[in-house]
């Protein structure tokens, strides 16, 4: 080989071993940059298996704080993947239901067949809203079945996916144990029934009151009137004058009672007319200036000039709270004392109604700051000696304040103890202007009075009362104006009286044997209907006299309603009224007054009863003496004392409450009237007895009835000149019952 040869071999030699050099480093860079990445990647690995491990311990806390209040709030959770056939609940679930508590699937059979018959149509109708997309969300409360019996829980659900096609695939929710919540509920409406039944019984009993007391008060109201109209000497008329304010405190007494439970009932409302706002506060005013001044007290009434005359308003409502703040002013004013009583109104620019202000301030006690606090409340008075001092009941300033609240107004006190009272009546009243050739005051009521006298000349009136003293009155007084008076003693009677024909009114009882008044109402109507007759006017005159008492009185198609014990002027306005809507050709029921007629304040009084089993100068007074009247009342009487004990002695066989309770109750009214007041209450506590099926006291009180029923009838056989005679064909002793 040449040397050149070998030099170029030798030259290609390096040429080649320095490419493999380059190619070597080449490869060294490119592990290295390899080896960069590889570190690059692995920090990225690094620092994303980090941020994982954060998240995932984040999301592990959730879970466990969600766990936590899933717990605490003692739910259970359910999830339900359709269209699978089992559900998934937690533990919570069987531990309420008395299994073991562990997280498991449960068939869906098993879980309806755990649903109350009543509450499954329920928790089937929100699911189906949810699984058809109605609804998102519900909420159904149900009871489910137990280890130990039904448990109310309550069930709340939601969609939690759905599918491409927007159809729900998945429902989860959560159910709770709500049986504590439950048993409030239920004490709650139990406390609420409760109170609805004594508010009921409380009614009950105001409304039993309300009727056995009107019904003799009416008799000896309208007796006392009769009797003060006769010759009388100066004695006679003083004791009837005591007697007839007696009855009027009495009645008072018992409107404050039916008041206050009308307001507290809130049945009380409220009329709205147009009235003589100074005629008004005039009558208010002027029977208390009288009796203030013959106290004596020195008395003062001071009207504003500018108090408009015609307001709208419910005046008697303003009569009675103003004369009973005048009366208990007079009542704590000694004697020559002072009482002023100030009206102003106050007009308001832009509103349709103004103040009106009254003020009655006294020189009287006063009243401690201590005590203002309560004195409106009711049965409360300024110390515990106040009632035996002055007397009252403690109702009329709770009455007033509540009054006042109702008609938008107030009452205000400010008093200081030995310095006197002033109470401030402010009431918002509308003025109402007169309409033209409108009269007004005492000529609009002349006015009124002679057309009503007008109406009632020659009217047939048909009278319908089963208790002789009342049909004795009501008789009188229907005399006195004009009118022909035909009697029934019972709805069967007023019905066949009318069938009769030429009846012009009927004044109807209501609580008669047999058929009552709301039944023979009834009969009337229907036969008018049928037979296309002319409607008979009937005004109902009745003891009945609670709330809800006018309603079934219009109800029952009658058209008028007086309450007793019966004011003359109070009957002959409701005839008037009732003559007047019907021959406007307007319904009957039409204007009749919503609320009861309202009545003065008084103070109660009470009655002794006699200590004779009937007492015959007291019978004769209330008859004016008439012995013919006297004779046949006790004949009467005689054979209904013989009929209606041999009827109880039969029901107290039977065991019949109904037959018990009519013939004790007939019996109560009769001797009532005959003044035979020992035997009236040994009839009511029969009544009572019945009524409560209470036989054992039945049957040990009928015989003390008998016994009274001894004596009585002795007075009514002497009265009949029949030597005593004995009815009841018994030689027992006569018993004294007190």
């Amino acid at each position: 080989m040449t040397p050149d040869r070998l030099a170029l071999d030798l030259q290609r030699a390096l040429n080649e071993l320095g490419q493999e050099k380059a190619r070597t480093l080449q490869l060294m860079s490119e592990v290295e940059r390899q080896n960069r990445e590889i570190d690059r990647l692995r920090s990225s690995v690094h620092r994303e298996s980090n941020s994982r491990l954060l998240a995932e311990e984040a999301l592990d806390e959730t879970r466990d704080r969600l766990q936590m209040a899933v717990d605490a709030a003692g739910l259970a959770l359910w999830d339900w993947q359709l269209p699978a056939q089992q559900m998934f609940l937690t533990a919570r679930w069987g531990e309420l239901i008395g299994d073991i508590g562990r997280d498991a699937y449960w068939e869906l059979a098993d879980l309806k067949a755990r649903l109350h018959p009543e509450d499954a149509p329920l928790l089937e109708a929100a699911m189906t809203h949810l699984l058809q997309g109605s609804e998102q969300r519900a909420v159904v409360q149900h009871r489910v079945r137990t280890a130990t019996g039904w448990m109310w829980v309550e069930t709340h659900g939601m969609v939690a996916e759905h599918d491409a096609r927007g159809k729900p695939i998945r429902l989860m929710g959560t159910l709770a144990d709500i049986g504590e919540r439950k048993r409030i509920e239920q004490d709650s409406e139990r406390a609420r029934e409760l109170a609805e039944q004594a508010s009921r019984a409380k009614s009950d009993f105001l409304a039993n009151i309300s009727h056995e007391v009107r019904t003799p008060l009416n008799a000896l109201m309208g007796l006392t009137r009769m009797l003060m109209e006769s010759p009388l000497n100066a004695e006679q008329a003083n004791w009837l004058s005591l007697m007839d304010s007696s009855a009027q405190s009495l009645l008072a007494l018992l409107n404050d009672i039916l008041d206050l439970s009308r307001i507290e009932a809130g049945k009380l409302e409220l009329e709205h007319t147009r009235f003589d706002l100074h005629r008004a506060l005039s009558d208010a005013v002027g029977p208390h200036a009288e009796q203030a001044r013959s106290k004596p007290l020195k008395f003062h009434l001071a009207l504003h000039p500018d108090m408009p005359q015609w307001v709208a308003g419910d005046p008697g409502r303003l009569g009675q709270v103003v004369g009973n703040l005048l009366s208990n002013a007079i009542k704590f004013t000694p004697r020559n004392g002072r009482i002023d009583v100030s009206a102003t109104y106050a007009r308001t620019a832009g509103q349709p109604a103004g103040q009106l202000q009254v003020k009655v301030q006294d020189s009287g006690v006063g009243i401690a700051r201590k005590q203002q606090a309560t004195i409106f409340e009711a049965f409360t008075q300024a110390d515990a000696s106040t009632a035996r001092r002055h007397g009252g009941s403690g109702l009329g300033l709770a009455i007033c304040t509540r009054l006042a609240r109702l008609m938008g107004g107030a009452i205000d006190l400010q008093s200081e103890l030995g310095q006197g009272s002033t109470f401030t009546l402010t009431l918002p009243l509308q003025e109402a202007p007169a309409a033209d050739g409108e009269p007004a005051g005492a000529a609009r009521e002349l006015t009124q009075i002679a057309e009503a006298g007008q109406r009632f000349a020659g009217m047939v009136v048909l009278l319908a009362e089963d208790n002789p003293v009342n049909e004795l009155m009501l008789r009188q007084l229907l005399l006195r104006l004009g009118c022909t008076v035909r009697v029934a003693r019972g709805g069967a009677q007023a019905v066949a009286q009318w069938e009769q024909g030429g009846i012009d009114m009927v004044l109807m009882d209501v609580q008669m044997p047999g058929m009552s008044g709301l039944q023979a109402t009834q009969m009337i109507r229907e036969a008018e209907s049928k037979r296309r007759l002319r409607r008979t006017p009937i005004v109902a005159v009745t003891a009945n006299a609670m709330p809800g008492d006018r309603q079934d009185c219009l109800a029952a198609g009658m058209d008028g309603y007086t309450p007793k014990p019966v004011s003359p002027q109070a009957l002959m306005q409701e005839m008037d009224r009732v003559l007047a809507v019907l021959a406007s050709g307007l319904p009957p029921a039409a204007s009749a007054p919503v609320a009861d007629a309202p009545v003065p304040a008084a103070v109660a009084t009470r009655q002794v009863a006699s200590p004779e089993a009937l007492d015959v100068d007291k019978l004769r007074r209330r008859l004016d003496g008439d012995e013919d009247t006297l004779r046949q009342l006790a004949l009467a009487m005689r054979g209904d004392l013989m009929s209606r004990l041999a009827d109880m002695q039969r029901a107290l066989d039977a065991k019949d409450t109904a037959a018990a309770v009519a013939h004790a109750h007939g019996l109560k009214g009769s001797l009532g009237s005959m003044t035979a007041e020992r035997g009236a209450r040994l009839a009511k506590g029969l009544e009572l007895a019945a009524r409560a099926d209470d036989w054992s006291l039945f049957g040990r009180a009928l015989p003390l009835m008998r016994a009274e029923a001894r004596q009585i009838d002795r007075i009514l056989a002497r009265i009949l000149d029949a030597g005593g005679s004995d009815l009841f064909g018994s030689t027992e002793p006569p018993v004294t019952v007190y």
